[in-house]
């Protein structure tokens, strides 16, 4: 990793852009360009992948007694259904979180960026990602590290290479 480059770590509910600057004086005049420290330039979070499906849809299987149950006889009142909404919500997640992905690296420009997202939906996103950012990326890798203390993430990436 040298000056320049950027780092996103991102899952479900947050990501996080760092641009790796110069640690001193020698890695700023281009010396030793590899001393660097990570500074956050962009944060986002998606509160929508904390939603709970109850706090959208209301009507609960059997929350509806429904039917002619007063006059003797018994039709099937309310029973619920599954909705798909865990689904749809989390798809709409990770689309979002592949296009913010590919608006950062856009913005930014970097020579070579480092991608860490949880294993469960890397494929996901990253199939979302534009094809021209894509091509610019210099390790991607299936582990969830937003919680990760930014000064490991460079030692972290470069023990993977």
């Amino acid at each position: 990793m040298k000056v320049g480059d950027i780092v996103i770590v991102a899952d479900l509910g947050e990501m996080k852009v760092y641009r790796a600057e110069p640690r001193d004086l020698e890695a700023e005049a281009g010396l030793k360009p590899d001393h660097i420290k990570l500074d956050l330039i962009d944060a986002r979070d998606y509160v929508k992948s904390h939603w709970k499906i109850n706090d959208i849809v209301t009507d609960d299987a059997g929350r509806f007694k429904g039917g002619s149950q007063g006059q003797g006889s018994f039709t099937q009142g309310s029973v619920g259904e599954r909705h798909g909404l865990e689904a749809k919500v989390e798809a709409e997640v990770i689309a979002q979180l592949a296009e913010d992905i590919t608006e950062a690296v856009r913005k930014n420009a970097p020579k070579k960026w480092y991608l860490a997202l949880p294993e469960n939906i890397y494929k996901r996103v990253f199939d979302k990602v534009g094809t021209e950012v894509r091509a610019s990326l210099a390790k991607g890798v299936e582990k969830d590290l937003v919680k990760q203390d930014k000064n490991k993430l460079p030692e972290f990436f470069k023990a993977l290479q």
